[in-house]
């Protein structure tokens, strides 16, 4: 499958507690809960302790570009929504880009759903896992 995710299980539950949450307040036209439960049921989980190499995990260092203009790279960390800056790069799971990132690899190209009924292609240049999940083992 092309644009196949994968997600860790601690991304999986992470994904999941922040959906329930979300979908709990229920007040939002379009629920990003929905989306992140669509998400998990759409991917594959991984093992335990077990990270998909060159997959976007939560706090990985994501570089990306737009399709028509790879000159134009911008890298971002993934994080929850509780740790994003955007001063520092750190883009919420909950924004579209996040939500359109999450498991996926690299050199996938991707659309992201951008307000204003707006859609971007964007490619997936490179992706570093953060050092807290380095030491676990990688599948290629």
């Amino acid at each position: 499958m092309k644009n196949e995710r994968y997600l860790t299980q601690n991304d999986a539950a992470a994904l999941s507690h922040l959906a329930e949450h979300l979908m709990r307040l229920g007040e939002v036209e379009i629920n990003a809960g929905e989306q992140l439960v669509d998400i998990i049921a759409t991917s594959t989980i991984l093992s335990s302790n077990v990270q998909r190499k060159g997959h976007i995990s939560l706090h990985a260092s994501v570089s990306y570009a737009p399709v028509n203009n790879e000159e134009d790279r911008r890298t971002v960390s993934i994080v929850c929504p509780r740790d994003a800056d955007p001063q520092l790069a750190r883009i919420s799971v909950l924004t579209p880009i996040g939500l359109a990132l999450i498991g996926r690899k690299v050199l996938n190209t991707i659309e992201v759903a951008l307000p204003s009924n707006r859609v971007e292609k964007i490619k997936v240049l490179d992706v570093t896992l953060a050092d807290s999940i380095s030491d676990e083992p990688v599948l290629s």
